[in-house]
């Protein structure tokens, strides 16, 4: 009898361990390959300002997130987002002016850019439905300057689109930028928030 129950919890144990190894889905296996699309994406920033802050929106900018399995186990991933200068907005056009030709120097510097240079993360649940967390490092080149940004980042999967969800602070004196202040009607001060939501779409 005990050799009869100690074979059937073997068994029950094989079946267990067959059926969870069946059901577990692997992470991908080839390049991934993604562009970001400004439809059903949102860049937005916030400057803390004397009385209220100021709130500025980035329209327009592209993009593309890369990433190859490594023999390791690992992925080496890869991005770029792109900014036109020029195109940010605060809704006011006398501070926008001020802000394109005082503070930014669009230009002499038309682009603000931010390189990926390191990613952290699991990508074995890269699929639809998923939701998870990874963390980055990068560059980022405001005014011909740039300074190292970290931060992390929640990445959610779609049939068809992936969405990256993220904020961050930015020290404007660190990159040599004259103070966006304006006299008598606000004083600004650091740090500059950021906060986007990126969709990516696949690369045909």
């Amino acid at each position: 009898m005990r050799r009869e129950g100690k074979k059937r919890a073997a068994g029950v144990l094989a079946i267990a361990l067959f059926v969870a190894e069946a059901r577990a889905e692997p992470g991908p296996t080839r390049p991934l390959r993604y562009k970001i699309e400004v439809a059903g994406s949102s860049i937005r920033w916030e400057l803390p300002a004397t009385f209220e802050p100021i709130k500025g929106i980035v329209p327009l900018f592209r993009g593309f997130v890369e990433a190859d399995p490594l023999s390791s186990g690992g992925w080496d991933v890869r991005g770029r987002i792109v900014v036109p200068a020029a195109a940010m907005r605060t809704g006011n056009r006398l501070r926008d002016r001020t802000l394109r030709e005082k503070v930014l120097e669009t230009g002499r510097f038309p682009e603000v850019i931010f390189e990926l240079r390191r990613f952290t993360g699991d990508l074995s649940r890269f699929h639809p439905g998923e939701t998870f967390t990874v963390q980055v490092a990068g560059d980022l080149t405001v005014h011909g300057k740039s300074a190292p940004v970290q931060l992390p980042v929640d990445v959610s999967v779609f049939p068809k689109a992936v969405e990256l969800r993220g904020s961050f602070p930015v020290h404007w004196k660190s990159y040599g930028l004259e103070d966006p202040s304006f006299p008598v009607v606000a004083r600004i001060k650091e740090p500059m928030q950021v906060a986007f939501r990126l969709r990516a779409v696949p690369v045909d």
